[in-house]
């Protein structure tokens, strides 16, 4: 129980290393007003004035961004990993509107999946924790901008209720995909790669054979025919 405490703290603390390298933060709305205790300046004659009524701006905020406007990439930083390597991953997300708009980026609506052959091996939800005050935020995106969330998987293989199993992420080809609420993105691909003995071994075999069929590729020498004249 106490490993299980331990590697969702340990999600939950990259998914709000996440959050940070988004900028999410508090958004407050200023809202301007004079105090009755103000002074009150006394009213002088001028000439008569007619007030337009304001204008909003054309890029000013018009509070949650439209789903339509809103793109989401999924990136790994490198194409193929060694034994040893932890992948880092990258969700991207672009407000692709013409005004400065809310997206919801909170770890709730996050979720980095790995998926091999189609099917789903790893999951960011697997192990989230049960309470998170980063769950719910919205941030502020400006016209046609875009924001990362990122975090280095550690490539401990669990099942979706965050018990760690014996198996192991095997050699072979991956890809990330990243979901924002109903936003999903287009898998990116990686490959991980074999450990070095299996390598080396994979490598000798391969010498091994070559050689082999070289030999027997090689023509077989006879002995030349002795022609015997009897003068």
């Amino acid at each position: 129980m106490y490993r299980r405490r331990r590697y969702a703290l340990l999600v939950a603390s990259l998914v709000v290393v996440a959050l940070l390298v988004l900028g999410v933060l508090g958004i407050v709305k200023g809202l301007g007003g004079g105090s009755k205790d103000d002074p009150v300046a006394e009213e002088t004659p001028s000439a008569s004035t007619t007030s337009a009524a304001p204008v909003p701006d054309e890029k000013a905020a018009s509070g949650k961004c439209p789903e339509e406007k809103v793109g989401l990439k999924a990136k790994v930083d490198k194409k193929s990993f060694k034994e040893e390597a932890k992948p880092t991953f990258e969700m991207v997300i672009e407000n692709n509107h013409t005004a400065t708009c809310l997206i919801e980026v909170g770890t709730k609506d996050q979720e980095f999946l790995v998926e091999k052959n189609g099917d789903v091996v790893w999951s960011s939800t697997f192990c989230a924790a049960d309470e998170d005050e980063n769950a719910e935020v919205s941030t502020e995106f400006a016209p046609e901008s875009e924001k990362t969330a990122q975090f280095e998987w550690n490539r401990v293989q669990v099942d979706k209720n965050c018990n760690r199993t014996n198996k192991a992420f095997g050699p072979g080809e991956y890809e990330l995909v990243v979901k924002l609420g109903d936003e999903k993105s287009k898998p990116a691909k990686f490959e991980l790669e074999k450990d070095a003995a299996t390598k080396a071994k994979e490598k000798k075999e391969a010498e091994d054979k070559k050689s082999e069929e070289k030999e027997s590729e090689a023509p077989d020498e006879k002995p030349s025919d002795e022609k015997s004249t009897d003068e």
